[in-house]
């Protein structure tokens, strides 16, 4: 669980997100971080008890910094007004799949998944399931996902342009 006076930084941070603010509240900041390394070492232990390759990890290898890559962005704030971890073996810069979790006081979440395959991974992602259709619409359904398949490419362009898809938009080959 985390501290209230976390959450209250990364509120105040969005709401002043510039350097002078963020180096007279260092302290505060530094605090935050710490309760955040602390949950995902916590995180760690919980999710290492079913997948084997998490429970070797370090927090400090899983959490991204908080400072803004703004080199090529129109957003020129400095820092990430959350804080967030991804847990795969080899830690946050890792290409293989993995736990992310994002905590910010508007809204946390948790995911897994693949960010940004390579084309050959990304391909083999997609023969898998391929391969085993039933069972992927089977996951998504315990989920709680509607899943709405289409016979061919057509049709699923046609399902497309008729409705707006909100949680889940597979690829598709076309015929």
């Amino acid at each position: 669980m985390y501290k209230p006076e976390t959450l209250q930084f990364l509120a105040d941070l969005k709401e002043n997100n510039n350097k002078t603010w963020f180096d007279s509240h260092k302290k505060q900041y530094d605090a935050a971080r710490e309760d955040h390394l602390n949950f995902t070492a916590k995180l760690i232990a919980e999710v290492g008890k079913w997948d084997d390759d998490i429970k070797k990890l370090q927090a400090k290898d899983c959490v991204y910094r908080i400072y803004r890559d703004v080199r090529f962005s129109k957003d020129k704030t400095p820092y990430k007004s959350h804080f967030g971890t991804y847990l795969s073996p080899g830690g946050k810069k890792s290409a293989r799949a993995g736990y992310y979790f994002h905590l910010e006081p508007e809204g946390t979440f948790l995911g897994g998944g693949v960010w940004e395959p390579q084309p050959e991974q990304l391909k083999n992602i997609r023969q898998e399931i391929d391969y085993n259709l039933d069972e992927f619409e089977s996951i998504l359904q315990d989920a709680g996902f509607a899943v709405d398949v289409a016979e061919n490419g057509q049709a699923a362009i046609d399902r497309i342009e008729r409705k707006a898809y909100d949680v889940v938009l597979m690829d598709m080959q076309m015929p």
